[in-house]
């Protein structure tokens, strides 16, 4: 197979980013209400009136405790995020690009990434971002690009295969219970009920199920920024899906599936388990424990600096050049 071959997104929530499950119910929410008598109802009660207007105050506490603890993560080389976007491509904006058109709607980009071609696809569009925090943190992969391929082996930075879709450990939440102790979290599947589980990671004790996301039974998943990612297998085709883990307040119904790539062809053998490094690489692995593939998700977004007319790219274009005019 000629790498790098490209795997196109299928799906993607209307919303697009990474914040599109919007409103959820935080493990500080039940730590706020447990500062209440335990005789009260609300402190009982996670779905009730008085606990949902505290996951607004309590979400917001949240990430100012999230943005502390990156901050004194990134004061050491050994605990720096290695996740975080490190590297930017820019272009100059051509001299005719006129960007005080009144006419002209904006700026619009085409690619053609290197292995596109062995792909079917001859071009990429390009889309533009205002937010400098969707760019750098919240925008969901465009595609994803399988790499290479190289022998199975039995661990991938030091960390094993899973034997089965379970004990996922999430890296962000913990279960809060009434008597203010926080429980360890992971998430498993049940095939047979086709639920995703979420689960306390000694006891095994199923906190909440929800429908498993996206088509198709899952074979194997990883927990990566905060969500699940996971190979689903129906029919002949293979998808990997994306599916937060903040459910929503006062419907924790579902996982919000956020986007799906269709990775059918993308691979020699039939993939079957997945593995996420540190700084966002997959490893996806075949049925039969021959090959692991190395995949990397693509971001294919820009940002427009005005001022000093430069457009800054999330992915690498120099080798085929980007193509750029006014819409």
């Amino acid at each position: 197979m000629n790498y790098p071959y490209q795997c196109q997104r299928t799906y993607v929530n209307p919303n697009g980013n990474l914040a599109a499950s919007g409103y959820y119910r935080t493990s500080l929410t039940q730590e706020s209400a447990n500062m209440l008598p335990p005789w009260m109802h609300m402190r009982d009660n996670p779905r009730s009136i008085g606990q949902q207007f505290l996951s607004a105050p309590a979400l917001e506490l949240k990430r100012l405790e999230n943005s502390m603890n990156d901050s004194m993560r990134s004061k050491f080389i050994t605990t720096a995020p290695l996740d975080e976007v490190d590297i930017l491509y820019r272009l100059k904006l051509p001299s005719n690009i006129n960007l005080t058109n009144a006419s002209a709607s904006g700026v619009r980009c085409v690619a053609a990434p290197s292995g596109c071609s062995p792909s079917g696809v001859s071009q990429i569009w390009v889309t533009e971002l205002s937010s400098l925090k969707e760019f750098y943190y919240d925008c969901l992969p465009t595609r994803v690009e399988v790499v290479s391929s190289g022998d199975y082996v039995t661990q991938i930075d030091g960390e094993n295969w899973h034997t089965t879709p379970s004990g996922i450990s999430d890296l962000e939440e913990k279960h809060v219970d009434v008597w203010k102790t926080k429980h360890d979290i992971t998430w498993a599947y049940n095939s047979i009920t086709s639920q995703v589980m979420k689960q306390d990671s000694e006891t095994l004790e199923s906190y909440e199920s929800y429908p498993r996301p996206g088509v198709g039974t899952i074979t194997d998943m990883d927990y990566y920024d905060g969500c699940l990612w996971s190979i689903n297998h129906s029919g002949s085709s293979h998808y990997l899906t994306v599916a937060s883990t903040k459910t929503k307040v006062p419907n924790a119904a579902t996982l919000d599936e956020l986007v799906r790539f269709d990775i059918t062809n993308g691979f020699d053998l039939e993939p079957s388990g997945i593995l996420i490094s540190d700084d966002g690489t997959i490893w996806i692995r075949d049925t039969g424990k021959k090959h692991a593939y190395k995949v990397k998700p693509r971001y294919d977004y820009f940002i427009l600096d005005k001022d000093n007319r430069y457009i800054y790219f999330r992915e690498d274009y120099r080798d085929s050049g980007v193509f750029v005019s006014n819409t």
